[in-house]
């Protein structure tokens, strides 16, 4: 056993060294390593939550770490207005509604007056319009009038012209078997009625056929003649002469017609009143041709 005491004592330098988990090495002089010291206090931190550690603080003009919000900025004081401040505000919004006011009248105006011109535009142009088409209107009312009047001078002048002829006729044949009756003398147009008595003869030749035809073609264009001057009362102004001159040549042809449907007088009187008649009424017959103007409407279809 002592030999056992000895061995003990002899190895106590390596058998009586402290063995971890005795409890007494942290009590003897040891002090913890900062890396321990900042572990455990993370650990504390984590089981307290985190409770009553600060947060890091943001620099002024820095934005906040992800995460985290910026602390809620204190509201400012207001200080009330005063009454100049406020009266000013006042007028200030009432003239802003005031111009807001006058710009709409502006522009409502503004579109009452541009629809008032378009509609007086459009006015016009429908009066313009209706103006020029009723001036058309009377143009081709002038222009029938006139071509009518022209028509009616150029007809007249026609039965004229052929009554005229007819009762020339008529008057040289009446004149001719007056003479021979008269005088002797009967040629192959007078023979067909010869008679002892000059009255004789004329009775024979106013039962005749022939002078019952030129007598019948006398008085037809006599009435067409009469009806056609009813209605030349209103020359148009280019045919006033024609008119004048037809209005002068109207008695004298009915005289000259007369002479020959009822011929009366003596033989010289008579064939003194024919030769008149027909010279007058032959030269106003060629006066009235040439005064006679010529229709619009042909002038316009020729120019066209």
């Amino acid at each position: 056993m002592g030999s056992n005491t000895e061995n003990d004592h002899v190895s106590g330098s390596s058998d009586n060294k402290p063995k971890a988990g005795a409890g007494r090495v942290f009590e003897v002089g040891y002090m913890p390593h900062e890396r321990d010291a900042a572990q455990a206090d993370a650990t504390q931190a984590d089981a307290t939550g985190g409770a009553g550690q600060e947060e890091p603080k943001a620099s002024a003009g820095t934005p906040p770490f992800p995460g985290t919000s910026s602390p809620a900025a204190k509201p400012k004081e207001q200080k009330p207005l005063s009454e100049a401040e406020r009266r000013h505000r006042r007028r200030t919004r009432i003239i802003a509604v005031v111009v807001v006011a006058v710009v709409a009248l502006l522009g409502g105006g503004y579109a009452v007056v541009s629809h008032n011109q378009q509609v007086a535009h459009e006015a016009a142009v429908a009066r313009k319009k209706a103006a020029e088409k009723k001036r058309q209107q009377e143009r081709e009312e002038a222009i029938r009038v006139h071509d009518e009047y022209v028509a009616n001078l150029n007809k007249v002048y026609a039965y004229m012209m052929t009554g005229a002829v007819t009762s020339e006729t008529a008057c040289n044949l009446t004149s001719g078997v007056w003479h021979d009756a008269i005088f002797g003398g009967w040629d192959d147009e007078t023979s067909p009625y010869q008679a002892s008595d000059f009255n004789d003869a004329l009775k024979k030749l106013y039962a005749s056929e022939k002078y019952q035809g030129y007598v019948s073609g006398i008085e037809d264009g006599n009435d067409k003649i009469d009806d056609i001057m009813r209605d030349l009362t209103d020359p148009p102004s280019d045919c006033e002469s024609a008119y004048e001159t037809l209005q002068d040549l109207y008695p004298e042809y009915q005289s000259f017609a007369s002479l020959a449907t009822d011929p009366s007088g003596s033989y010289t009187t008579y064939t003194q009143k024919f030769e008149e008649a027909d010279s007058t009424v032959s030269s106003k017959i060629q006066l009235l041709s040439t005064q006679i103007p010529d229709a619009i409407q042909s002038d316009d279809s020729s120019s066209s």
